[in-house]
């Protein structure tokens, strides 16, 4: 069975936005704001910038909370999974790239 069989639409949307706008936004602002007000570089052979891991982290953060509207204390899941895919996005883990590893 594929995840979106047993996974609540809700939760693979917000996975895929996850992936699609916070690595999107992160690319931009790390490639545009990255390295040159901050010279903390992370991740794959340094390639990947605070900048960039926190527009991530923000922008999934904020995605989480407005879909999930209507959940009460949605703020504690919502911070829960922004990190999970910051973190995921930051680190690749097994050297999977994070476009198959973020929505997972």
């Amino acid at each position: 069975p594929s995840l979106l069989s047993w996974s609540p639409p809700s939760i693979a949307m917000v996975s895929i936005l996850f992936l699609v706008l916070g690595d999107m936004s992160a690319a931009i602002i790390g490639v545009s704001f990255g390295g040159e007000t901050c010279s903390v570089k992370l991740g794959r052979c340094g390639r990947k910038s605070l900048e960039g891991s926190v527009a991530m982290f923000t922008v999934c953060f904020l995605i989480a909370c407005t879909v999930f509207l209507s959940v009460e204390l949605r703020e504690y899941p919502a911070f829960a999974g922004a990190l999970a895919a910051t973190l995921t996005e930051l680190h690749e883990p097994f050297g999977i790239n994070d476009n198959l590893t973020i929505p997972i």
